[in-house]
Parts: C-alpha cells; sequence; structure tokens
C-alpha cells in the first residue's frame, strides 16, 4: 500500500455513507458488461478522490478479507457464490478501526464486532 493512502486509515465513513457505497457498488457490477470493476464504479459515480471514498474503498476491501475470517463469516449467509451481509456489518465497516497487517489493509474483528452490535436492533427481553 501506497504511503499516501495510510492516512485514509483514520478517515471514518459515515454508517449511512457505507452503506450507500457498497450499494452503489453492487448495483455497478450487476450492470458491468466489462470485467474492470474499476471502470464500472467510475462509471456509477461511486469512486472519487475524495478522503471519504478512498476511505470507503479501504474499507470494503478489508471487509472482504475479514469474510475469511470464522467469526466474520458466522455474521454472514453464504449461497454457492453468494454472500449475504447484514447492514449492521456493512455500517460499522464504516467506522471499525483498520490497522495494517502483511501490507494489507485489515479489520480487527473483535472491534468490527463489537461496531457491529452497535448497529443491531436488541432483541429478545432484556
Amino acid at each position: 500500500m501506497p504511503n499516501d493512502h495510510r492516512t485514509d486509515l483514520a478517515v471514518r465513513v459515515d454508517p449511512i455513507e457505507m452503506l450507500q457505497y457498497v450499494q452503489t457498488l453492487m448495483v455497478a457490477r450487476a450492470d458491468a458488461t466489462a470485467a474492470d470493476s474499476g471502470a464500472a464504479r467510475l462509471a456509477n459515480g461511486a469512486a472519487s478522490d475524495s478522503p471519504v471514498a478512498r476511505a470507503a474503498e479501504l474499507r470494503w476491501t478489508a471487509l472482504n478479507r475479514a469474510f475469511g475470517d470464522a467469526r466474520v463469516d458466522r455474521w454472514t449467509g453464504r449461497r454457492r457464490d453468494q454472500i449475504h451481509l447484514p447492514v449492521a456489518l456493512i455500517a460499522a465497516a464504516g467506522v471499525a478501526p483498520l490497522t495494517m497487517a502483511d501490507d494489507e489493509v485489515v479489520f480487527d474483528i473483535p472491534a468490527l464486532l463489537d461496531a457491529t452490535l452497535q448497529f443491531c436492533e436488541p432483541a429478545g427481553n432484556a
């Protein structure tokens, strides 16, 4: 990761903006006819040079890496080539702290899951 992007690690993305980024990204992928997802994002206006847009992309990439962790896998629903994400997990990805591991941006999984719980509605009788 280039040094000029290290400052993006500290940028938090408003949970609503993070959800909008992911929704736009998914629509762009569904509509894309070219294999270049970067071009699809540009065509749909999701890519930008703003710090928040760069942070949203970093956080989405880190969340994709987190799907390999069994602790996060329990929060997702998988069917063949599809993964279903709770809105709370995507919202939390906008604000949970990022870190570097092996030259990749990753989430501290317990912190990500704690943040996810903050966006979940209480269940049952307390």
